[in-house]
């Protein structure tokens, strides 16, 4: 048993829903789209899209997804929504220019995104509501604000000499 005087947490218990996240915002996210009549998949998909919003440096629609549902009574679905080559990208591409090593900040390391497509397609399969709904918390966000937690804006400060070194990111 804890020790209340103690600082530390208490469990938490739900009876119809729970949401478990990185940051309060998308946490409370997950809560209203589940009171909204939406789903797990609804939930699940909105909230992922609130912390590409208020963590932009840990997850974003610029990376993948993947997701393994498991319904009673049904088979496993799975999807992978990983980034993708460009196109023209090939290791004798890359060879004719002289790379011989990609570095993790070179363009070359970076795929095409993938999580937008695998959200839609995710909620269509699964979902009760489409990608616009989905997405409205987030944009909201994006749109009108959101509080910063400690962690991210430590985590924001420590970053600010690698994007001061880019010429676009210090540019915005």
């Amino acid at each position: 048993m804890r020790n209340f005087h103690f600082p530390g947490r208490s469990l938490v218990y739900g009876r119809r829903a729970m949401c478990a996240t990185s940051h309060p915002t998308a946490s409370l996210t997950a809560v209203s789209v589940l009171k909204d009549g939406g789903n797990a998949v609804d939930a699940a998909i909105a909230t992922a899209a609130v912390l590409a919003v208020v963590e932009p440096h840990m997850t974003g629609i610029g990376g993948d997804c993947f997701c393994m549902l498991s319904a009673p009574g049904k088979p496993v679905w799975g999807y992978n929504g990983s980034g993708r080559a460009g196109a023209r990208a090939s290791t004798e591409a890359l060879l004719a220019q002289g790379i011989r090593a990609i570095a993790g900040n070179s363009i070359h390391a970076v795929t095409v995104p993938g999580a937008v497509d695998a959200w839609a397609a995710i909620l269509k399969a699964h979902g009760r509501f489409g990608l616009e709904r989905a997405l409205a918390p987030a944009i909201r966000f994006a749109e009108g604000g959101y509080p910063v937690a400690g962690r991210i804006a430590s985590d924001w400060a420590q970053l600010t000499g690698k994007l001061r070194d880019d010429p676009g990111a210090a540019r915005h």
